[in-house]
């Protein structure tokens, strides 16, 4: 008998433990509500930052990605993100890619149904790229990169909400 107490007592204590993990209604609606109004002030302000996880090139697979991000601040943009794709007219040795830090040339806001789109023109020594971000109230962000000397490449990522 004494040897069935202490797995009881287990199951017991992880049951009770389960019901302190679950959100209430309140709860959620109080996150989201925050989460929103984050992404909201971010936006307006010019000054975010996109965690990337997960990047989409035009020809094959896609591809989960870490350590690399899209920064947005005081007119400039900071881009550190992979490039897979064709490239008709780059330097010698592949260039830079989509890795540099330039100034903004317009940035424009259009408020949509669960979110934001971002659209950001950037004029690099090397190329020109058209960033679109599509970042939802969540903070859930898809980004679609043209540029002019290379073929169109989409990622994936999550706005840090603590990064100012």
């Amino acid at each position: 008998m004494k040897k069935w107490i202490l797995p009881l007592l287990a199951a017991a204590l992880l049951t009770a433990g389960c019901g302190a993990l679950h959100e209430t209604s309140a709860e959620r609606q109080a996150r989201e509500a925050r989460e929103a109004r984050m992404v909201t002030d971010n936006i307006e302000a010019g000054n975010f930052t996109i965690s990337i996880d997960r990047m989409y090139p035009l020809r094959g697979t896609s591809k989960s990605v870490t350590s690399y991000s899209v920064r947005v601040k005081d007119g400039q943009l900071d881009s550190h993100l992979p490039y897979v794709g064709r490239a008709w007219k780059v330097p010698y040795g592949g260039g830079h890619a989509l890795n540099f830090e330039a100034q903004v040339g317009s940035y424009t806001v259009n408020k949509v149904r669960d979110g934001y789109e971002v659209v950001l023109y950037v004029k690099t020594d090397e190329d020109e790229h058209l960033y679109q971000f599509t970042i939802f109230d969540n903070g859930r962000t898809s980004l679609d990169v043209q540029s002019g000397n290379r073929e169109r490449i989409s990622y994936s990522g999550m706005m840090d909400f603590y990064s100012e």
